[in-house]
Order: C-alpha cells, then sequence, then structure tokens
C-alpha cells in the first residue's frame, strides 16, 4: 500500500495512460480498501472492490472456475505447513483449506493473512508465467505454526493458447443479485422455497383459519345489523349490501373487492384496535376474504412496478379486480407556506436531535446554504461540531436537483467519516427548497459538569447484563464506528457521495436511505416494486451484519418505507414482515425518490432488539380514529412510536380510484375540521405513551417535575445534571428532562391548515417543556398507510 502512496504525484501526472479506476482486492480488510479509496478521491478515479465482503468459500471456488492459476508462495498459520503446501495451486490446496476453516477457523482466502499466492495465469495474461528456479525460506520453525515463503530466483513467460480464455464465463452484475428469489438473507423465509411456494403456503395457512362459508354468512349478517343500530360517533359511509350463501364469487359487492385488495396490500390496523363499528365492516370482509378463497389474489407486476391485473379466487373462475397497472401518481403541493422552526433537543447522554431546519429562498443553492448554515450554527451554539453529526435526513422540493444538492452538501461536509443520510422528495411550497433533520452525538463530559441518569443510579440486572455482553463483544462504550464504502462491489451500494452507509454509537446503528441499486452497476434494478423492495431490503440486512458480528434485519427497531405510489405500499409491507416482524414500519407516499426508484427504507436499529417489547393501542378522539404502535427495551432508555390518525371511511391503498366522490369529499371534510383541542389531545396521547414508564428519579428536586395539561408526570423520568465545582461541597441539580423527536406527516389533499398543526405542536412544546424536552418537524406527504389516514406522527427516544 506504501507504494501506491508513493505513487500518487506519478499516476496524477500520466494522462496519456487513460486510467479510470484502480482494483482493490480487499476482502475484510477496511484498512486497505480505504487507503485506496483515499488515494483515488485525490486523482479523480474509481475504487473497485469487487471481492468487497464476498462469502470466500464463494470466491475461491469462482476463481478456480475463472481459470485464476495461482500458487502460495507464503504460508503463515496453524495448519498450513511450509514444506507440505508451498508451491500448491489454489485447486490443489482447497479442500485441505476447507478442512482447516472447520477445524481451525481458518479464512480459506487468506484474508487474515494465512497465506499469500503469486498468480502464474489467468484469462487476462497474453502470456503464462513460469517458474524456473525457486528457494524455500523458513523463517520460523514454530513446531505449531511454522512459517515460511518461497523466492523465486527465476522466472520466464510462456505463450498460451488465448482461445482458452475466451471460453470462461464471467459473471456480470446482475449475477450477483440472483439469489434475492432464494430469500437467502431473510430471517424468517425458509431459503429453500420459491416465492411462489411461499405464496401458496400464505394461501393454505389463511384458509386452514378461517372460518366455514355459513359461519361466514352469519358473521356477515350479525355485523350488517349491528351497523343499522350502531351509535360510535365515528361517521360511517358504507353501501346497503347484503351477502347471499347462493350469490356467486363474481357477483360479491365492489366493497368486499376493496377490501380484498387492501387485506393483499396489507394495511395496518386490526379491526379491535379502531373500536368502531368501521372495525366490525373491515373484520366481516377480512372473513370472507379468507374464508371463501378471496385470498388468492393474483398479480401481474409491469415494469413500472405497478399491477397489470389482479383477480380475486382461485383458478379461472377468479373475478378481476385490476386490469391496469396504476396510473401515475397525481397529487398536490403544499401551497401554503411552511414555518416549521429550527429547534433542538438534548439528553444527558450527549445525544441531541436538530429538526425543523428550513432552507427557503428564491434559488435552491441559496435555499440549501441557509439551511447548512443553520445546522452548522446549531451545533456551535450547543457546543457541537459538524463532525458530531451522525444522521442527516432531507426532504427536498425536486430530486431532479439531487446533483446540485449533493454539491453543496458535501462543501458543508466535507470530512472523513461522513454521517449518514437520508433524501427524499416531498411536495413542498414554492420557495422551500428543503428540510433538514439531524441526530449529533458527543460522549458527555465527566468532572466539573457531570450527567447522571436513572439508569446510572439504578441499573437492573438486565441492563448490567446488556452492557457487559457490549464489552465482552470488543464494543466499547460511547464508541462510534462509522461505515462508508466508496468502492463498487457486489456487496452493496457504494456511497461515493459525502455520506456513510451506517453510523453505530453504543448499541443504536443509524443506516443511510437505501434504494434498489444494483451494486456491480449502481443502476436501479428492473422488474417493478418486488425486486426493488427484496434487493433494498438486502442491501439492509448486508449494512446491518456489518456493522456488528451479529447483525441482522430483525435488529430493526422502527423506521420509514417512502414510496413513489399508494399502489406500492402493499408489496413493500408483505416483502418487510415476511422477513422481519421485529419493527414498527410507516408508509409514506412521496412524489419521488432518488435514481427514480419506487421505494427507499430509512431505518435505525438497535444490537438487542430481541430484549425490546411491543404494544399496540388505540382511541378515539371525537370523530378521529388514533392506532398506536410502540416497541420499547427492558430498561426503557429507548422507545419508538408510531401514530396514525384517521377518519376511518376507508382502508385501501390501492384501489383509490374505486372511491365515490361522496366518501372523498366525506373524508377531506372531517380531516380539515380538526381543532387545536383534538391536537392537543392526540399528542398528549402520543407522548404519554412515549413516556410510559419512564422512571422518576425521586430527590428533593421532585417537585420541580410538574404535571402539563394531560402529560402524567408520574410516568417519567427527570434526568439530573450535577454542577459541580471546587469550591463548593454541594450539588447544584439542573433539570434536564428526556428528548422526544417527532416526525409529522399530513396527507396535502386532506388534512387541517398547516398554521394550525405548527400552533398546535408549538403550543404542546411549550407546556410540557419540565416534562419531555420536544422538537418537531411538520412535513407533507402525498398520501399515507392508507386513505382515511391524514396524520402520521413518528417518535423516537433514546439515551
Amino acid at each position: 500500500m506504501s507504494k501506491i502512496e508513493e505513487r500518487v504525484d506519478g499516476l496524477a501526472t500520466k494522462k496519456e495512460l487513460q486510467i479510470e479506476a484502480v482494483a482493490v482486492g480487499a476482502i475484510l480488510s477496511d484498512y486497505q480498501r480505504v487507503r485506496v479509496e483515499n488515494v483515488c478521491n485525490r486523482l479523480s478515479l474509481m475504487s473497485l472492490a469487487y471481492l468487497w465482503r464476498r462469502d470466500q468459500t464463494e470466491l475461491l471456488q469462482e476463481m478456480i472456475d475463472c481459470q485464476v492459476h495461482a500458487i502460495l508462495i507464503k504460508v503463515a498459520s496453524l495448519g498450513l505447513v511450509p514444506d507440505r503446501h508451498l508451491g500448491k495451486s489454489l485447486h490443489e490446496i482447497q479442500p485441505h483449506l476447507l478442512k482447516m476453516r472447520d477445524k481451525y477457523g481458518l479464512n480459506v482466502c487468506g484474508e487474515g493473512g494465512e497465506y499469500e499466492t503469486f498468480t502464474l495465469d489467468c484469462p487476462l495474461f497474453k502470456q503464462r508465467i513460469v517458474i524456473d528456479d525457486v528457494q524455500t525460506v523458513i523463517s520460523s520453525a514454530d513446531p505449531i505454526c511454522p512459517v515460511g515463503y518461497i523466492n523465486f530466483t527465476k522466472l520466464s513467460l510462456q505463450p498460451k493458447d488465448m482461445q482458452q480464455s475466451c471460453d470462461v464465463i464471467v459473471k456480470k452484475s446482475l449475477d450477483y443479485i440472483s439469489d434475492l428469489n432464494e430469500s437467502t438473507y431473510s430471517d424468517l423465509s425458509d431459503p429453500d422455497l420459491s416465492e411462489t411456494e411461499l405464496e401458496l403456503i400464505e394461501k393454505e395457512t389463511r384458509l386452514r383459519e378461517s372460518l366455514s362459508q355459513n359461519e361466514l354468512i352469519s358473521r356477515s349478517n350479525s355485523f350488517g345489523r349491528h351497523l343499522a343500530t350502531s351509535t360510535s360517533p365515528i361517521p360511517i359511509v358504507t353501501k346497503s349490501a347484503s351477502v347471499d350463501e347462493h350469490t356467486p364469487l363474481n357477483l360479491l359487492s365492489s366493497s368486499a373487492a376493496l377490501c380484498a385488495a387492501s387485506l393483499h396490500a396489507g394495511t395496518f390496523g386490526s379491526p379491535r384496535l379502531l373500536g368502531s363499528s368501521t372495525a366490525a365492516v373491515c373484520g366481516s370482509l377480512s372473513l370472507a376474504v379468507s374464508s371463501i378463497g378471496l385470498s388468492a389474489i393474483g398479480t401481474t407486476l409491469g415494469k413500472d412496478g405497478g399491477m397489470s391485473s389482479t383477480t380475486v379466487g382461485g383458478g379461472n373462475g377468479g373475478t378481476l379486480i385490476l386490469t391496469q397497472p396504476p396510473s401515475p401518481l397525481k397529487y398536490e403541493r403544499e401551497f401554503h407556506p411552511l414555518n416549521n422552526r429550527a429547534m433542538v433537543a438534548m439528553n444527558c447522554k450527549g445525544w441531541i436531535w436538530v429538526a425543523g431546519i428550513q432552507g427557503c429562498a428564491s434559488t435552491l443553492e441559496e435555499g440549501f446554504t441557509k439551511a447548512l448554515g443553520s445546522l452548522r450554527s446549531l451545533a456551535v451554539e450547543h457546543n457541537y461540531e459538524m463532525t458530531d453529526y451522525c444522521y442527516v435526513t432531507l426532504y427536498v422540493r425536486s430530486i431532479s436537483e439531487y446533483l446540485v444538492l449533493n454539491r453543496i452538501y458535501g462543501q458543508a461536509l466535507n470530512f472523513q467519516n461522513p454521517p449518514t443520510r437520508v433524501c427524499v422528495e416531498c411536495p413542498l411550497p414554492d420557495e422551500c427548497h428543503v428540510i433538514i433533520e439531524a441526530i449529533a452525538y458527543k460522549k458527555p463530559q465527566r468532572g466539573r459538569r457531570s450527567t447522571i441518569s436513572v439508569n446510572d443510579i439504578d441499573v437492573s440486572n438486565e441492563s448490567q447484563q446488556a452492557q457487559n455482553t457490549s464489552i465482552n463483544n470488543g464494543e466499547l462504550p460511547n464508541k462510534r464506528n462509522t461505515m462508508h464504502v466508496q468502492s463498487i462491489s457486489h456487496w452493496a451500494p457504494a456511497n461515493i457521495g459525502p455520506y456513510s452507509q451506517s453510523t453505530k454509537i453504543n448499541e443504536i446503528t443509524y443506516i443511510s436511505g437505501q434504494i434498489a441499486l444494483v451494486p456491480g452497476s449502481m443502476t436501479i434494478i428492473d422488474g417493478g416494486i418486488r425486486p426493488q423492495c427484496k434487493l433494498t431490503l438486502r442491501h439492509i440486512s448486508r449494512i446491518a451484519k456489518a456493522m456488528n458480528a451479529q447483525g441482522q434485519l430483525r435488529d430493526v427497531v422502527h423506521g420509514i418505507c417512502f414510496v413513489t405510489h399508494p399502489a406500492f405500499i402493499g408489496e413493500a409491507r408483505r416483502q418487510w414482515e415476511r422477513r422481519t416482524t421485529n419493527a414498527i414500519m410507516d408508509y409514506i407516499v412521496v412524489p419521488a425518490l432518488p435514481r427514480e426508484a419506487l421505494v427507499e427504507w430509512q431505518v435505525w436499529a438497535h444490537t438487542h432488539n430481541d430484549r425490546f417489547e411491543y404494544e399496540e393501542t388505540g382511541c378515539s378522539i371525537s370523530d378521529y380514529t388514533i392506532s398506536i404502535r410502540r416497541r420499547w427495551n427492558y430498561e426503557n432508555n429507548c422507545a419508538a412510536i408510531i401514530c396514525y390518525v384517521s377518519t376511518g371511511l376507508a382502508s385501501s391503498t390501492t384501489q383509490l380510484t374505486q372511491l365515490s366522490e361522496d366518501i372523498l369529499n366525506n373524508h377531506r371534510h372531517l380531516a380539515q375540521n380538526l381543532k387545536a383541542d383534538h391536537l392537543d389531545e392526540i399528542l398528549t396521547y402520543v407522548v404519554n405513551r412515549l413516556l410510559k414508564d419512564y422512571p422518576l428519579v425521586k430527590k428533593s428536586h421532585e417537585n420541580l417535575c410538574t404535571t402539563n395539561d394531560g402529560i402524567n408526570a408520574t410516568e417519567t423520568n427527570v434526568n439530573v445534571i450535577h454542577n459541580c465545582t471546587s469550591n463548593s461541597t454541594t450539588n447544584t441539580d439542573i433539570i434536564l428532562p428526556p428528548a422526544i423527536h417527532l416526525k409529522v406527516f399530513y396527507q396535502v389533499t386532506a388534512a387541517p391548515s398547516v398554521d394550525l398543526l405548527l400552533m398546535a405542536l408549538n403550543e404542546f412544546r411549550e407546556k410540557c417543556e419540565q416534562t419531555a424536552n420536544i422538537v418537531f418537524t411538520v412535513l407533507p406527504a402525498c398520501s399515507l398507510h392508507n386513505f382515511s389516514t391524514f396524520l402520521s406522527i413518528c417518535g423516537v427516544r433514546h439515551e
């Protein structure tokens, strides 16, 4: 590697060689890869690392199959002996390497320095190298692990038949993603089952659990009678329909077909959470779908990711629901000014959340530069630096200006190991070019100003065990690890831009927004939404494993799936839940994503996600249905929540064109009538759930923890900062409440005014300032996880 460094100036002046890229053979060595990437960056060259994180057993076999004739010229490992193995070819030594791998854990490609090789011939060579004379040198005669190498004293070249080299089959980039249909990267799927077989199992499972047709009809009729006498405060728009035992399948009401499509899309919300007769209707139709074969929904994906046809029922007698791919998304931009206000929330563990930064100006460059300046100013104001940022989210008005955004962003965050990043387009109003959220971390300073949280005072056995586990795994507390792979490889997409794949701080891992780029070519995979979902989730899984020895997709705690059409939500959710059900996931429809992708996942993970609890709760506030999903760990120092506020008038995300004008108008009217008092109740409910069981430190300052209009102080914790001075023997306690970050997405076409949302959030934040330090960003969206949802609130609290 030092030779590469020495030749930097030489390579830069040899333009006549027309060098465009440099290949590096690193498999697991970050040291080797990073050194080459640094040189390439200085020379504006591309770094190619096509061996990066490849399975070594598979890679060794591939080298042999590609007629790479390499011999061992040095051995330095248990299980390898100089006088027995030096000079052996890869083909000859392969069986022994596999045995030593199983016996001693040897790296079969020698990535741990077990052996070195010299290539005598390969398809790229015009002549083969012939060894005429060698000298064997034993540098260590250790009886357990001897070390020796070969010294070539005479070599020659020999002509070769180039036709043999032409016969070698070379894999292309797409060949390295052929395992997508095998689900080998899945946590829950059987890797031996095909997509069709998995769909058949899903159908048979639903049929086994279904009721008989007679029981279905009886329940359906009883639900109908219930609707006639219901006094639920939630208005319900229904069509009169009866289900007769002898009614042909293809004559079922359009409402049933609508619900079938909704179920196929995997719409969130179990009937028991809705607490209204609307839930009864959905439950009845759900039973209908499962019991009489409607679950067999056949789907054909078009190139644009849409469904070209969808049938309900088995065989040739199914009822056609969709006959065309989803039409292009028609959306409205927010035309009222957005007045998000930049704000910061800190906690005692060194984390700060920055929210509400807006870049408003006449031009993109001016607006984005202004927003990044605010990001820097807020960091400096709180004694942080730009290098302390570990996670940045950009909501831009036009993704078509992505290259300009990247250039400006790179100038502001031009340092080694930049933060991870997510970038999506939102229907922002004119002259609001970007909204920025960010998370920063800096190790708390002990001494004059020490921080103490409740978890430092009363550490449970579970917490202590988790901490010991991290230390035993070689993870140092308060340590920041960043993965920034800029080389093109077959592993996962390269981050050539100024952002990293992932940042891990303590037990929290943030992963950059992932789209379905084929790693080897950096182009979006063809085939529509299904392969895009599969490839994107494989990227997340591989990054999680690279950041943590035991990492996996199931470590994800919380995330947001951005899609460019409501029809894609069903497939995205299905592919996610097929692999893991450990996370709570929101689904947001946006106008566009980078590289014209159909889906992008934004997730964060926790090392001990298997120690998290899960709950679903809900309530009704006036005419609105509130549904909440929450996850939190045993120590309760980490929690995430997703809250949906809906009108309950429909549940389908894929069949919006079939909704009547009456339903659309009623939904808009009801959503736009949301009052400030309703928002206050909703936010109170959300924050109380997010702070549930967060223990209270009982000290002399307990009277400072007050109840603010519904926020239950007895369920919250107040962290204490002890300000200790050398001239004082007493401590002054400063209250630092837990920090909460809220993202509030609203449906542009059906939501209360954005000014009302911001006013209610600001008033709520001020009332709760002694109980919780809340920051928020209000964001417009084309659509949310289903039609009837007009507000989606994502909340996070962790230490």
